[in-house]
């Protein structure tokens, strides 16, 4: 299989590129616990999707930049600390006076079903601008990476323009990739997401959301679609592994076997791990085992960036499992 790890070999700045906000999470320590009783919590822990994929890609090896705003408050220190610790740029990263720092907070039920209860309305990132937008920055980055969650919550007129200008400055030879990853219920997504897909290389949906996308029946018919126009598209399967097709076909790579602790960030760190095998120039199946192995740890511990491992550790993590069989 082919490898697009682009951008002709060229000395960038940064090798992975991407805008959000931070969120921190807040969980129930116990399963099965609703949110109306009252029971313990543990955290703040970082979380928000583009600054997993950045701070998983930042461990594993790659030169990273975040776009965005961000709160005054002490939860917006949490993320930030932790992304400015693991050498990522955060000089564009504007600090909202006065603003604060989206929260989610998690319970699971005996089974594992998650719920969220989101506290986003009037943060930092509700301020988000075309001025947020480093044009320079951006033509120094191999690779560009949206989310469409991030797109979704950006989709007033003034944040709208903002994203779309980023998607203007990226230069022709660049590489981006879209993880669809969109909010639940949100209407005309596929008019949010159009031109994001258009320019898209590599695109990333998890189980239902490629075909929903797409306005298709089936998760394999917009895959299959997608390839024909020259993408690579990998539709992460959780535990089943990932499917990545191509042009040439369509490749089915394993997951590793583990006990899951926290599923939260886990196709985060899948994204981060296969752009990281795409820019080291990978194939296409070695680049997959890299983001399967980011996506199983992260599931090993509690919280949504906690199993970002260094990159000598998902090695190892990869030898021994491959050993193991």
């Amino acid at each position: 299989m082919r490898t697009i790890n682009g951008v002709g070999g060229e000395a960038m700045k940064y090798d992975l590129l991407t805008v959000g906000f931070p969120i921190v999470e807040i969980m129930r320590k116990e399963r099965g616990v609703s949110f109306e009783e009252p029971a313990d919590f543990t955290g703040p822990y970082p979380s928000g999707d583009t600054c997993i994929v950045l701070d998983v890609a930042s461990r594993l090896g790659l030169k990273c930049c975040f776009l965005g705003t961000a709160g005054t408050d002490a939860f917006s220190d949490v993320v930030l600390n932790r992304l400015e610790r693991d050498g990522i740029d955060l000089s564009h990263v504007r600090k909202v006076d006065g603003a604060s720092t989206a929260i989610v907070f998690v319970r699971y039920d005996k089974d594992g079903k998650r719920e969220y209860l989101n506290v986003m309305e009037h943060t930092a990132f509700s301020d988000f601008n075309e001025s947020d937008i480093c044009a320079e920055a951006v033509k120094e980055a191999r690779w560009i990476h949206f989310s469409g969650e991030v797109l979704c919550i950006a989709s007033d007129v003034g944040r709208r323009k903002a994203m779309l200008r980023l998607l203007e400055a990226i230069p022709a030879d660049s590489r981006v990739c879209l993880d669809p990853n969109f909010v639940d219920d949100q209407p005309g997504i596929m008019d949010i997401m159009k031109p994001f897909i258009t320019r898209a290389d590599l695109i990333l949906p998890s189980e239902g959301e490629a075909g929903r996308m797409m306005g298709t029946d089936t998760d394999e018919e917009a895959c299959r679609g997608l390839a024909a126009q020259g993408k690579t598209v990998v539709l992460k399967k959780g535990c089943a592994g990932c499917d990545v097709y191509t042009a040439e076909g369509v490749c089915h790579i394993p997951a590793f076997h583990i006990e899951e602790k926290d599923p939260t960030g886990c196709g985060d760190s899948f994204c981060a791990g296969f752009i990281t095998g795409l820019v080291e120039g990978q194939c296409i199946r070695d680049a997959g085992t890299l983001a399967n192995a980011a996506g199983a740890l992260q599931a090993m511990y509690v919280g949504p960036m906690e199993g970002a491992l260094y990159r000598e550790e998902v090695d190892g993590f990869i030898r021994n499992h491959k050993a193991a069989k």
